[in-house]
């Protein structure tokens, strides 16, 4: 590829093996430290839309570049192609601290909920199916076991996610990098600390290191927000709506985290077991609240319309509807916690029908915002994450409606206050909901920085079944419980099919967080499910489609026999730009690759037309 002969279909390693000084540019708008040395396999376009850059803004400025570099003679000779192994360029390649940190939240995430998260609470509910009973285990190892997942599994991933992502959302770099990392090892001694500490609820000398563990997780999330804030604020670019919503959760995150800390020393000092219910009867609910519609929602969705529209193709939401949105779906997080503590303390009906409008206001947000986006009407890439990311919104709409007609449950079952619905709506939003948005969006953003193309991967179908069986077991049978005693059994063993769907998750992606940058030889050609695209690699598609070296050979490409250019020019080429280079057609070429791909045979019919070269 010679001077400016490149368009927004060119894959980014294509473009700087040939203009290695164009790097600079691209790390301007977010590409510094994704995907190794020479980024990601995706092609220009593909990067323009994912960082918010104007592609042909892009192409214009990278072109003018290249142009004004083949006229400076202190550049011309590395903006020339570059031939042979790039080994000198890759070992010297050494990411910074902020662009792994990302790796040690993710990590420390899926250990978190592989324990004290949902696999001990999985063995909990076991224990209440065979007991047939919610009753049957303590306050307190429920509680832990809670703190666990909203600290531990989704705070972790909510911080790691941010210090990557956030900085190239926004065109600038993390601040204190430094200090994003103390913030990890702050936030999981505090998880530590505080989770085991309201487990084991009796000694005394416990209830102290319990303390401590809050107040480390209180030191850590406000250094979170500050260096988020401190981010942000250092942006060239205006803010636009989704800033505001993410705003708007690190508010809430900050908030329950203080009030978590509060309840945790009220619970664990109060004299008596009757003090005790009365304190979780008064203020628990509240708290699930902030956390889950406060914190966790409104991050999601202000994620969301910055992350599903770039990375995966979905619609982008209109920034009137976003703005519109925001400040009610924050008084309803306020008023639907506010409106259950007075209502409870003071009796009246008229606070816990505020609470329940709140709700209302939160299930019709919930549904325009899944509207905006386009989530099951749009047309998104074809990405092993779009199924995650599509049933996740659909988990959303059940709990917020399941939630909405709480009261008609409670008239049909013949109960002021039914446990097993109220636990069931929560636990569809909290897995169903946020557990699996952390699962899609991770399942996309780890191997891309990792630079492996999204199509050698497997689609992760048996994680993607088992995680939402588990719930749908969950939320069915123990709704099911209040009128059939019968549903503890299958409510009881649900647990077990959302770990193990969670545990085969965290397996897909741990080369990727434990190794980083993966050479494409790395990645086994068993984990590839997605078709064949023509922007793809074709080191990728040699390593993920039976058959393809004949294929290729076939259609004249006798390069992919040398095992020095399959190791470094084929990682960086895409086969559209193989096929223009050689004049093959390459719409003949995918189908005959895709063709192999679905037979799995290493000898197949060469296309009519084909040229055989």
């Amino acid at each position: 590829m010679r001077g400016a002969e490149f368009d927004d279909r060119t894959t980014l390693p294509e473009i700087l093996r040939a203009h290695p000084h164009l790097k600079a540019i691209l790390d301007r708008y977010g590409l510094e430290g994704c995907g190794g040395p020479e980024g990601p396999p995706e092609t220009l376009a593909f990067f323009a839309r994912a960082h918010g850059v104007d592609p042909e803004r892009l192409l214009g400025e990278l072109r003018a570049e290249v142009r004004a570099a083949e006229g400076r003679p202190e550049t011309s000779e590395r903006a020339q192609p570059s031939e042979g192994p790039r080994a000198d360029s890759e070992s010297a390649y050494r990411p910074g601290r902020a662009d792994t940190i990302y790796r040690r939240f993710f990590l420390a995430g899926i250990v978190v909920t592989l324990t004290a998260g949902a696999t001990w609470g999985a063995l909990l509910l076991l224990r209440l199916g065979q007991a047939r009973s919610f009753t049957a285990v303590g306050v307190h190892e429920v509680n832990a076991h809670g703190h666990a997942q909203i600290f531990g599994w989704v705070g972790l991933f909510v911080m790691g996610f941010a210090y990557q992502a956030f900085p190239r959302f926004r065109h600038t770099r993390l601040a204190w990098p430094a200090l994003a990392a103390a913030s990890f090892w702050i936030m999981l001694a505090g998880v530590a600390l505080r989770s085991a500490s309201e487990a084991l609820a009796r000694p005394s000398g416990f209830r102290v290191w319990g303390v401590a563990g809050g107040g480390l997780e209180l030191l850590a999330v406000a250094l979170f927000v500050v260096i988020v804030g401190r981010t942000l604020a250092s942006s060239p670019l205006r803010p636009e709506p989704y800033v505001y919503w993410i705003a708007a959760s690190l508010f809430w995150f900050l908030a329950q985290t203080v009030y978590d800390l509060a309840y945790f020393c009220a619970t664990m000092t109060a004299p008596t077991r009757e003090a005790l219910l009365a304190l979780v009867a008064d203020w628990q609910a509240p708290l699930r609240d902030i956390q889950i519609h406060g914190f966790a929602l409104l991050i999601v969705l202000g994620v969301s319309q910055r992350f599903l529209p770039g990375m995966l193709g979905f619609r982008a939401a209109r920034a009137r509807l976003s703005m519109a949105l925001l400040i009610p779906m924050n008084l309803a997080v306020a008023g639907e916690a506010v409106g259950f503590v007075l209502f409870r303390k003071t009796g009246q009906i008229g606070w816990a029908a505020a609470s329940w409008v709140s709700i209302l206001f939160l299930l019709g947000g919930a549904v325009a915002m899944t509207g905006a986006l386009g989530v099951f009407r749009g047309k998104p890439d074809p990405d092993r994450s779009v199924k995650f990311v599509r049933a996740a919104y659909a988990w959303l709409l059940v709990s917020l409606a399941m939630l909405a007609l709480s009261p008609v449950w409670f008239r049909l079952v013949g109960t002021s206050f039914s446990h097993a619905y109220w636990g069931a709506s929560r636990h569809a939003i909290t897995v169903g909901f946020v557990s699996l948005m952390i699962v899609g969006v991770a399942s996309k953003v780890v191997p891309t920085l990792a630079g492996v193309s999204p199509a050698s991967l497997g689609g992760l179908w048996l994680p993607f079944l088992l995680v939402n069986a588990g719930c749908a077991m969950r939320v069915g049978f123990q709704t099911a419980t209040d009128v059939w005693p019968a549903a503890f059994l299958p409510a009881g063993i649900s647990g077990l099919f959302e770990v193990a769907g969670l545990a085969l998750w965290a397996a897909n992606l741990y080369p990727y967080l434990v190794r980083g940058v993966l050479p494409a030889e790395a990645v086994p050609a068993w984990r590839r499910s997605g078709p064949v695209s023509p922007d793809e690699t074709v080191a990728s598609v040699l390593e993920g489609v039976p058959g393809a070296e004949q294929v290729l050979l076939r259609f004249g490409f006798r390069d992919v026999r040398n095992p020095v250019l399959r190791r470094t020019v084929a990682r960086t080429v895409s086969l559209r730009t193989a096929c223009r280079m050689r004049a093959v057609d390459v719409d003949a070429l995918v189908a005959a690759l895709e063709q192999a791909r679905r037979s799995g045979s290493r000898e197949l019919p060469l296309p009519a037309g084909s040229p055989i070269g």
